[in-house]
């Protein structure tokens, strides 16, 4: 159990990133199971509920309750972080414009899986799992074309809730 805890002190922004994680995956499960309408703003409730969390423990100090403060360079880490994902949805979007296609959900999902790599030097080793469970999971999704995509976008969802669960667990351990 220390090596958990000693992981928390490492990574601080580990609680607040899973706190998110979790309200992101609750969204992108329940999009799972309707349109392109539906799943887009499940996601953005999510995302939106995700926020919040971290904004109200952020501004009473509760997420980061018995942890150090984080060292300006895991700041950076996250800014570096939504860059690049912001610049590769760019890059997605115009290469897919049918927001409806498989190709162009996969690649999404690939492209948060990737900028979770990232995040795995500021937010530890259980975010850059996470990156690599999500990416694989949105490779197989490209290529199992007999299977509906929104099953792969259900597993993304799921793989966030449990990544993120773990990562706010460990963090009070």
């Amino acid at each position: 159990m220390q090596l958990f805890a000693d992981l928390a002190q490492s990574f601080p922004l580990m609680r607040g990133g899973g706190a998110f994680l979790v309200a992101v995956g609750l969204g992108i499960v329940v999009g799972a199971f309707g349109s392109r309408r539906w799943r887009i703003v499940a996601l953005i409730v999510g995302a939106g509920v995700g926020v919040v969390i971290m904004a109200v423990g952020g501004a009473t100090k509760l997420i980061f309750a018995g942890l150090p403060s984080p060292a300006i360079w895991q700041w950076v880490v996250l800014g570096v972080a939504f860059l690049v994902e912001g610049y590769l949805v760019s890059v997605v979007v115009r290469k897919f414009p049918d927001l409806d296609s498989r190709p162009f959900w996969m690649w999404m999902l690939f492209i948060v899986g990737a900028h979770f790599l990232i995040l795995g030097f500021s937010h530890g080793p259980i975010c850059a799992l996470l990156a690599v469970l999500c990416m694989v999971n949105a490779l197989i999704g490209l290529r199992a074309t007999s299977v509906d995509y929104r099953v792969f976008w259900g597993i993304d969802g799921a793989l966030k809730i449990v990544g993120g669960a773990s990562m706010i667990a460990i963090s009070y351990a």
